[in-house]
């Protein structure tokens, strides 16, 4: 956004400053920060401080949440600019956003954990553990589900808007469940949020329990994730941010509310909420050992590749790629209202998530940048 734009007589003058106020407050780092024993030098932290403000005062967000692990334990967690521009509520380490993709990563963990207990088998028709589910012209396990090979679609026109609730994960599976596969399971890699709500319909049916208990059960509590919850648009959650998005063009981008939706047509693909702390030490309960064992863990971080020997960068649940020599894990996550991104360096027990109530905001290379900051 030009400066220029803040004085043109053809903007409303509320406009103006309502924007340029959201411009001012992203700009400058809050002071909520969480103080840990091992912290960051001073110089880092003011490095760090210095590529959020950058990135946020060119991208407009008007808030965003950091947690930044090293070596196994959260040495920074703060939150920057407004988690609610119309009441001037500070975005702070306590802010809660939507994990939106990065959900994925707690269904593929929650399914490996019931591997691991010999109650979900990943070779098998996914029908024993979702009887009602319809046969395809060929059989989808689970494996095919952890690694985007299933066949089943992504969304497609609005869906990602919907305003529906569905009572439970099981019942949501009525959006695809009688379509036909794109392709013939382990024939392709196709990025599907609905196979992930299919994979956690088993995980409930192994589980012997609703998914969402089984995963603040199993995952959330032995990792200390005291905030992790399904983003339920009917209740009241403390502290959650506010979501947005802009219009116009490049060079006059106006911030506005974004679309109202209700996420639990895929809680096990893009459901939760919490805050970017939370999804630290996620991270290091995992690099631990504390939620699978290390050679379950080996295995879900390895790319996965098609029947035909066709490479992808997809893991179970993640996303591997090698930067600068070490292994990186990653899944991002973009819905109406907010954008975040988790990044881990297994190696270095080290970790960056991000976490945005801008829609679209492109925080991949800024959670890169950032774990080269505290290398």
């Amino acid at each position: 956004m030009q400066p220029e734009y803040f004085w043109r007589p053809e903007v409303p003058r509320r406009r103006r400053l309502a924007t340029w106020l959201v411009v001012l407050l992203a700009a400058q780092c809050s002071a909520h920060a969480r103080v840990y024993a091992a912290e960051l030098s001073a110089e880092k932290v003011a490095a760090i401080d210095a590529k959020i403000n950058a990135f946020m005062a060119k991208s407009h967000a008007p808030g965003l949440s950091l947690a930044v692990v090293v070596d196994g334990a959260i040495v920074y967690d703060r939150g920057y600019g407004l988690a609610d521009v119309e009441n001037s509520v500070p975005a702070t380490a306590d802010t809660i956003y939507r994990l939106a993709s990065i959900s994925k990563m707690l269904t593929g963990v929650a399914a490996m954990q019931l591997v691991e207990q010999g109650k979900l088998d990943l070779a098998v028709p996914i029908q024993k553990y979702v009887p009602k589910f319809p046969e395809k012209q060929a059989p989808i396990t689970a494996e095919h589900l952890l690694k985007h090979q299933s066949g089943i679609r992504h969304y497609k026109g609005d869906e990602i808007k919907s305003v529906k609730h569905y009572r439970g994960v099981k019942d949501a599976l009525v959006i695809f469940r009688d379509e036909p596969l794109l392709f013939a399971p382990g024939e392709k890699f196709s990025y599907t949020t609905y196979g992930y709500n299919l994979l956690g319909a088993a995980v409930e049916s192994a589980a012997g329990q609703p998914y969402a208990k089984y995963v603040q059960a199993k995952i959330a509590a032995p990792a200390g994730m005291t905030s992790l919850q399904p983003d339920d648009a009917h209740k009241v959650i403390p502290h959650r941010a506010a979501g947005y998005r802009l219009e116009g063009t490049a060079a006059v981008s106006i911030l506005v509310n974004d679309d109202m939706v209700d996420v639990s047509n895929k809680v096990p693909g893009g459901g939760w909420c919490s805050t970017a702390g939370d999804l630290g030490r996620f991270a290091i309960a995992l690099v631990d050992g504390k939620l699978v064992s290390p050679g379950t863990l080996e295995r879900m971080w390895t790319p996965q590749a098609t029947a035909s020997g066709e490479a992808t960068k997809s893991g179970f649940g993640c996303f591997i790629e090698e930067v600068n020599g070490e292994r990186q894990v990653a899944h991002s996550g973009g819905q109406p209202k907010v954008s975040t991104h988790l990044l881990i360096i297994p190696s270095r027990r080290a970790a960056v998530s991000m976490m945005c109530n801008l829609s679209g905001a492109p925080l991949k290379p800024l959670a890169g940048e950032v774990a080269e900051l505290v290398r």
